[in-house]
């Protein structure tokens, strides 16, 4: 069964770049504005079952100062970490359309190797976070629309800046050494973003599984189900916007940020998922300049490589930190 390209054309595959003349400016101005405002990070001690770690419930200021983001901060107890040079090596995890920071038994696989782990939720989606900015016009059902007349005003520029500020708020931390970051489907998109625009605030890999936000003109063309639907619904009632959306859309797309990536990347892909079509994850592969490696996964769907997968991130992330 094929749902894209065969793979030998798969390999090939590096579309041209969409970005506009003035993307790095757009995003420079943007992560000025970031810094310039508050975090007002607080952590509060959760009391959890597991004694070897200690949980922390985490708010911070979002991008706009107007929505305060929850996390979890799930930090090994002395004796139970990982330490190089005093500090704790630490993983920020984003996550998957309409998912959010959920259960704190999700991250111990990373925790009780020794690391530190921060996850985040998505503003407005499930999760504990709400979206307070006030958009001048309306958008369709779900997230993919909203904002979307206007790149300064599109949902992911202020989801993709939240999870920037994600790592300004480990790296507040005494105990944070070097960070990884990771995430699937939309988590891999949002990694992808933060890894080019904080490439200066200590992340020395990415891991972004299955990415959602690539190549977005080719997703379109060939998706099958999943978030992108929002964008197709919108165009059936406003066919006339469908080249200023791609244009906002060239934005935040994760192959526009695929050259901007200086850390090592370790990506995953599946070659029957029909959520984030295989064509688009290889067009960010193909643009990556740096050190990076690939797993594919040729009998699975959206959900890739799962537990698979987990190890090969074990093995990847203990050689990035230096730990193997």
């Amino acid at each position: 069964m094929i749902v894209d390209m065969p793979l030998a054309e798969l390999e090939q595959y590096r579309p041209a770049l969409t970005a506009s003349a003035d993307f790095d400016a757009f995003w420079q101005a943007t992560l000025a504005e970031s810094d310039a405002r508050p975090l007002d990070a607080q952590f509060e001690v959760q009391p959890y079952v597991v004694d070897r770690v200690t949980v922390y419930d985490v708010r911070y200021n979002a991008y706009d100062e107007r929505t305060r983001v929850a996390g979890w901060y799930i930090v090994p107890n002395e004796g139970y970490r990982l330490e190089k040079d005093g500090k704790i090596p630490t993983i920020v995890q984003y996550h998957g359309y309409s998912g959010g920071r959920g259960h704190i038994a999700s991250y111990l696989h990373w925790a009780l190797q020794g690391y530190a782990v921060l996850t985040v939720d998505t503003r407005g989606q499930d999760g504990q976070t709400p979206d307070n900015y006030p958009y001048s016009g309306g958008g369709f059902v779900g997230f993919m629309t909203r904002g979307l007349n206007d790149p300064r005003e599109y949902y992911y520029r202020h989801a993709y800046v939240d999870c920037v500020r994600a790592i300004d708020v480990v790296r507040s931390l005494p105990e944070t050494g070097d960070i990884i970051i990771t995430g699937g489907s939309q988590g891999g998109g949002l990694t992808l973003a933060v890894a080019a625009l904080a490439q200066n605030k200590g992340i020395v890999a990415a891991m972004p599984d299955v990415p959602f936000l690539c190549h977005f003109q080719r997703s379109i063309e060939v998706f099958g189900a999943g978030p992108y639907h929002e964008l197709v619904d919108l165009w059936k009632r406003r066919p006339h916007t469908v080249e200023a959306s791609y244009q906002t859309l060239s934005y935040f797309d994760g192959m526009n940020f695929a050259p901007r990536i200086t850390c090592p990347v370790l990506l995953s892909i599946a070659l029957l998922d029909t959520i984030c079509p295989p064509s688009s994850g290889f067009a960010v592969y193909n643009h990556l300049g740096g050190e990076k490696e690939l797993k594919v996964y040729p009998f699975n769907g959206h959900e890739g490589g799962s537990v698979i997968h987990d190890e090969e991130k074990y093995r990847f992330a203990r050689k990035m930190f230096q730990l193997a």
